[in-house]
């Protein structure tokens, strides 16, 4: 008999979560002010001592659990479904942000693998989610400033990692995120970004300097030439100036001043024009980042033309 309330609250669960990801907007919408009354009563009944800790919190875990597996789920209605729930259960008192700060690292990660999918024709989507990515940073982080502040703490490390690596993803929204992010952890710990990424230096140049770029899709070109634009715009900048530098800068130069078809005849003849004015903007705005650090290009006439 006991398998039968487990089976229940199962189906329950599976019909919270059709009920979100409907395809028709208005039906969407009213799945997530049922499920919100739904976890609002619980919370009442909490607080009112009609039901002990013990008997809501596994429940509302549960619930929670199920909002962060369809992120995971191929289809984008049930991705923005499971962010949705999420949201819900951010604006819990006290509940949202215990959960919130012992799964921290794995919803980051959940959040950033919803936008790395996510179609790239809804700007409100995009906010949306962005904006559920930072109030998971500040709710986990605020209330333990004097911990994740302190230099060096594995947490904070562990954080800025992620998103330091997100800076040369090859989707445009994800860097967006990266730098967001390491922006609010500046801002929550009082660190300056540079010292942040102080400790990931070594690894992260490492990955750019070692990937000849001609020999890389567009994509990946522009994030990687996005991150290096990045990481030289720091005050101080974070690379130091060496020949792996220049190296790089010299390949971003030719990538400027190279001719459409020169481009194209290193990659897929099915490349958008699109793409290559992407890839020749990001190369300009890294060359123009690196002028304060290198009189490198006061010697070229082409960069000083542009």
């Amino acid at each position: 008999m006991r398998r039968y309330p487990s089976l229940l609250f199962a189906a329950f669960l599976d019909g919270l979560s059709h009920g979100l990801s409907r395809e028709n907007a208005a039906e969407a919408s009213r799945a997530v002010d049922l499920v919100n009354s739904l976890i609002q009563d619980l919370i009442v009944l909490w607080g009112s001592g009609e039901a002990s800790t013990q008997d809501l919190l596994p429940l509302l875990h549960h619930v929670a659990g199920r909002f962060s597996a369809l992120c995971l789920d191929e289809s984008w209605v049930r991705k923005k479904a499971g962010c949705s729930g999420i949201k819900l259960i951010l604006n819990l008192p006290d509940f949202g942000a215990k959960w919130i700060n012992d799964r921290e690292v794995d919803l980051v990660r959940t959040l950033l693998h919803v936008l790395k999918d996510m179609p790239h024709d809804s700007q409100r989507d995009i906010d949306d989610i962005l904006n559920t990515l930072t109030r998971v940073l500040r709710l986990s982080n605020v209330n333990s400033l004097a911990q994740i502040s302190e230099p060096g703490t594995a947490k904070l490390a562990h954080l800025t990692g992620i998103f330091f690596t997100e800076l040369s993803s090859s989707n445009a929204i994800v860097r967006k995120a990266g730098e967001t992010c390491i922006a609010l952890l500046s801002e929550i710990t009082g660190q300056t970004i540079h010292s942040l990424l102080m400790p990931h230096r070594e690894r992260m140049l490492l990955g750019i300097y070692t990937k000849p770029l001609r020999a890389l899709p567009f994509p990946i070109q522009i994030g990687i030439i996005e991150a290096m634009r990045y990481c030289v715009s720091l005050d101080p900048p974070l690379p130091e100036l060496n020949d792996e530098l220049l190296r790089l800068l010299h390949e971003a130069l030719a990538l400027a001043d190279a001719e459409d078809a020169g481009l194209l005849s290193r990659g897929s003849a099915r490349q958008s024009s699109l793409d290559i004015t992407k890839l020749r903007v990001a190369a300009i705005r890294l060359l123009t980042a690196s002028m304060p650090i290198t009189e490198f290009f006061s010697k070229q006439p082409q960069t000083r033309q542009r």
